[in-house]
Formats: structure tokens, C-alpha cells, sequence
């Protein structure tokens, strides 16, 4: 799997290979809580408290959370029960309950809990917080099919369309279609593969890659791409990297004058594309020239734009993982914005720049996430066993759109952020997830 998180999206035969989620918990309001300098302070203040009551389920409650903090699941599983047959009714024990079920992997137990929570007097008291420990706090829809992948979605800035790609004719092509999957054009016709089209902020120019001009390699994955720009009202399509290498990943600045890109241009080692460090190059197409932003013994890559164009959002596994980094046009100002468990990869702003999705693995695998712009208050989106990537905002913030796996083929889907699963909702999902392990 390195080569694919390291070398990015490499798309052939039917078969989508792709890179790269963090839950977030909170604490029930109404509980009293103690604050100290480490769990392990809190730990021996509690056990104390606990020996002079033993009857207070509000002290057992506590101490889960502690041991649940130090990782010790077993502990705290033990502890919330005793919370529980205390006081039975004790809904914040209840809810944490479950929480440490999904952690210890008994989903069904887990989902259960919620269910018994949503169904019981408490009403919608805890809808928000059992959206968030879902990790699909929003309505998912889906836009396209087909018994062919589709795949690599993005907004026109109007939000108007979709540019994507699809393997309908047995090889990547670029096709555009109407916000509501209506209305499907196919844009390029070329025995290579094109791949991955963006906009700018123009809705009539984007830009993708292709293995069209690479002539000398006769297996796709030995081929190395280039990037393009198009113009869709005229149909002219414009090769706007020059060199042999392979460029790919191409985020478009403005209308159409400046393109951020990565190549393996200046890894002077003599192995495969596949294996060269990956660096991120930004090119003024008026004068054609030429900066490297990042210069790095590792891979640097999955840039994007802030709408303003005063940063570039982009990940590195520089410290082992991948993480998303930003920086500025010159390629200063680096600073880290996640350090999670597992890889994250395509970061995106939102359109105000105020927060940025991504997709990441820490259970095995691919999901959608949103967060700050400050790598803050990180929110699950998804939680699927199927592979979910590649993100994008709607330039109005009011959807996600993304691909996913989940119906075999690669197949394209939108987050509906605008309407959040209501208490309904959220028992019918339960329902139908705890009805599959019968």
C-alpha cells in the first residue's frame, strides 16, 4: 500500500487504487467533572473517592473515562457496569457504554446501546452526541452507476457540474455532469488514460492528467503523466507540463494562470517513478516558469488552493505518517495542521476557508472527515468498510462530494451538511445495521 499512499492515485483496468479519519468523543453535559494534571493523577484521586463512596454511580462514571483515557477498555467497560447497577437510568453511563463497545469492536452491542438511549424518555438529548460517535452525522447520497467506476469528482466553481472521471469505455476519460447526476458528457476521447480534472475558478477551463504524450513505456503503470488544460466551450485541450518525469495531482490557481502540481522531477535516484520522492511544484502558465515549493527526502503531495490563494493545503509523510501540512505560495509558512493515528490525504478547503475535508484510515479504512482550518474539532463524516476518498466542498459549503467503493464499483456521492440525521433518523440506520448481524 505505500506505493499508492506515496504515489497517489493510479487508476487502471477496472481496478481504482487510492491513498489514505479520527473520531472525536465529548463528555455529557450535566456530569461533575474534575480536572487534572494527568489521567493517572485523576486515577488515584478517584480510586480514593471511590473507597469513601462506594455507592456513587457519578464516581464510577468518572473513573471509566479515566481508565478509557489510559486505554485500559477492560477496566473501564467493568467500571461503567458498575455505574450502571447503581443507577440504571444513568444515560451518560449508558452512552459511554456503548462508546467502549464500538472501541472494544462489539459493534452490535455498541449500535444497540445507542438504540436503547434514542428509544428511552432522555427524547433527542443525546441525537448530537450519537451522530458524532457514528461517524455519519449527515444524510449520504448517491449520484452515479453503473457496472463501471466513477470516480475523482469536483464542483465547478458555479456548483452548477461535476467534472469527473469514468471508465465506462474500458479506459479513463474526463466527463462532466449536472449537479444532480443528470445531463452526463463525456469531455475526452483518447485511447491513454485522463485522469483527475479540476477547476479553477473559471467554470469553462480545467485541468487533468494524462498518459497520452508518453510514448516510450508500454504498460499503463510504467507510463508517466502529464497535465493538461482544457477549455470546454471549445473543446481545445493544451499540454501545460513539459518534462519527462511524472506530473500529476494538478490543482488550478484563479482562472487558469497559475497550476500546483507534484512531480519526481528532482529525485536524482535511478529507480522507478513509482518509488521517487514526490515533491510539489507551482507553475505561472504566462511565462511558463517554474518553483518547487517543497524540497524533501519524502513525499510530498495531494496539493490544493485556498480560494483567496494565500495557501496551499497539501500532505507529507515527513514524520512516517501522512499528515496535512499548508503553506504559502513561496513554500513557507509550513505548518502541521493534524498529527492523527494513520494517513490522511486529499485535504480541501472550503470555499471561506474555514474548515477543510479529507479522508484518512485508522480502522482499516478510508473515511471522510472535515475540521477547522486550524486542524481543530476533527468530525467523522463517513463510516463504511467500503473505501471513501477523495473529497470536495460545493463552493456554497452546503454538500461534500466524494467516491466509494461501496457498491463494488467506484461510484460518486454527496454529504447533504445542510440537513443533520434527525433522532428518526438515527433508529432507522440503527435498526438496519443491527438487522445485518442476524
Amino acid at each position: 500500500m505505500n506505493d499508492s499512499i506515496r504515489k497517489g492515485f493510479i487508476l487502471t483496468g477496472g481496478i481504482l487504487t487510492i491513498i489514505l479519519i479520527v473520531a472525536c468523543g465529548s463528555t455529557k453535559k450535566g456530569v461533575k467533572e474534575t480536572t487534572f494534571s494527568s489521567p493517572r493523577t485523576s486515577l488515584n484521586f478517584l480510586l480514593e473517592e471511590k473507597r469513601q463512596n462506594p455507592q456513587d454511580p457519578n464516581v464510577y462514571y468518572r473513573l471509566s473515562k479515566v481508565y478509557a483515557e489510559l486505554d485500559s477498555l477492560d477496566h473501564a467497560l467493568v467500571t461503567i457496569d458498575t455505574a450502571l447497577s447503581l443507577d440504571p437510568e444513568f444515560s451518560p453511563a449508558k452512552l459511554m457504554r456503548a462508546n467502549l463497545l464500538l472501541k472494544k469492536n462489539r459493534i452490535k452491542e455498541g449500535y444497540t446501546e445507542y438504540l436503547e438511549i434514542l428509544k428511552s424518555e432522555t427524547d433527542n438529548e443525546y441525537v448530537d452526541e450519537i451522530r458524532k460517535h457514528l461517524g455519519q452525522p449527515y444524510p449520504i447520497h448517491r449520484l452515479t452507476s453503473g457496472d463501471y467506476n466513477n470516480a475523482f469528482p469536483y464542483f465547478s466553481p458555479d456548483d452548477k457540474r461535476i467534472a469527473f472521471q469514468a471508465d465506462q469505455e474500458g479506459n479513463w476519460e474526463i466527463y462532466l455532469m449536472d449537479v444532480d447526476g443528470a445531463q452526463k458528457v463525456r469531455l475526452t476521447n483518447h485511447i491513454a488514460h485522463d485522469e483527475m480534472p479540476v477547476f479553477g475558478s473559471d467554470d469553462n477551463i480545467l485541468a487533468f492528467t494524462s498518459t497520452r504524450d508518453d510514448s516510450a513505456h508500454r504498460g499503463r503503470l510504467s507510463k508517466t503523466r502529464n497535465i493538461f488544460l482544457m477549455d470546454i466551450t471549445a473543446g481545445n485541450v493544451a499540454r501545460i507540463t513539459e518534462h519527462e518525469a511524472d506530473d500529476w495531482y494538478p490543482a488550478l490557481y484563479g482562472k487558469g494562470d497559475r497550476v500546483v502540481f507534484v512531480s519526481e522531477r528532482d529525485d536524482p535516484r535511478d529507480v522507478p517513478f513509482h518509488e521517487k520522492w514526490s515533491e510539489i511544484y507551482i507553475q505561472d502558465l504566462k511565462n511558463s516558469s517554474i518553483l518547487r515549493l517543497t524540497q524533501n527526502e519524502v513525499d510530498d503531495g495531494s496539493p490544493s488552493i485556498s480560494s483567496n490563494g494565500q495557501w496551499i493545503l497539501f500532505t507529507s509523510n515527513r514524520f512516517d505518517s501522512y499528515q496535512i501540512y499548508r503553506m504559502n505560495f513561496k513554500g513557507g509558512m509550513v505548518e502541521q495542521l493534524t498529527s492523527i493515528p494513520g494517513n490522511c490525504g486529499s485535504p480541501r478547503f472550503s470555499h471561506d476557508g474555514k474548515k477543510i475535508t479529507f479522508f484518512a484510515d485508522m480502522n482499516g479504512n478510508y473515511d471522510i472527515f472535515m475540521m477547522d482550518h486550524t486542524g481543530k474539532n476533527i468530525v467523522q463524516l463517513t463510516n463504511d468498510p467500503a473505501q471513501d476518498s477523495y473529497p470536495s466542498f460545493s463552493s456554497d459549503k452546503r454538500k461534500i462530494i466524494f467516491h466509494s467503493n461501496r457498491t463494488g464499483k467506484f461510484q460518486i456521492y454527496w454529504i447533504d451538511l445542510m440537513n443533520p440525521l434527525t433522532q428518526d433518523d438515527l433508529v432507522r440506520n440503527l435498526e438496519e445495521k443491527i438487522a445485518l448481524f442476524n
